[in-house]
C-alpha cells in the first residue's frame, strides 16, 4: 500500500534547500584516483578538500577551485602533478590555492578557512575560491 501512496503524490512546491556560498574549515584532505571513461586506466589524482560548511551537519567536498587567469574567471579541477623534482607543479590549480591561502605544503591546509563561490551562473554547486 506505501508504494501506492507514492504513486499518487502531486508534485511539491519546495526547492531542494541549496547552501550559500561561505567560508569553510578544512578539515581534511584526501587524494581520490580518477579512471578513463570506459577503462581502468587510471588518468590522474583529484586532491579532494574535505570541509565543514556552516550551513551543514555533514562534511562537504570540493574538487574545483575557481582562480583568476588572466582577466578571465575559471574553474579548474584539483588535479594533483609534480614537477621533476617531485614538488607540485607550478601554475597548477592545487599551487594556484596554496599560493592563495598561504602554505607551503597541502598538509598545511588543514584547519585554514577558505571561501567558497559558485562555479558559474549557469552551475550553481560550490567550489573554493582562490582570486
Amino acid at each position: 500500500m506505501e508504494n501506492q501512496d507514492k504513486l499518487n503524490k502531486p508534485i511539491g512546491t519546495k526547492e531542494i534547500p541549496k547552501l550559500e556560498a561561505k567560508e569553510v574549515e578544512v578539515q581534511g584532505l584526501r587524494l581520490d584516483p580518477k579512471t578513463k571513461k570506459d577503462s581502468d586506466k587510471i588518468v590522474g589524482e583529484l586532491l579532494v578538500l574535505i570541509c565543514k560548511h556552516p550551513d551543514r551537519e555533514e562534511l562537504i567536498e570540493f574538487t574545483k577551485v575557481k582562480i583568476l587567469k588572466g582577466e578571465n574567471l575559471k574553474v579548474l579541477g584539483l588535479w594533483y602533478g609534480e614537477d621533476e623534482d617531485k614538488n607540485i607543479q607550478k601554475g597548477s590549480a592545487i599551487a594556484e590555492l596554496m599560493s592563495f591561502v598561504g602554505v607551503d605544503s597541502l598538509g598545511e591546509l588543514t584547519g585554514k578557512k577558505v571561501q567558497t563561490v559558485e562555479q558559474s551562473k549557469d552551475v550553481t554547486y560550490l567550489c573554493v575560491k582562490a582570486y
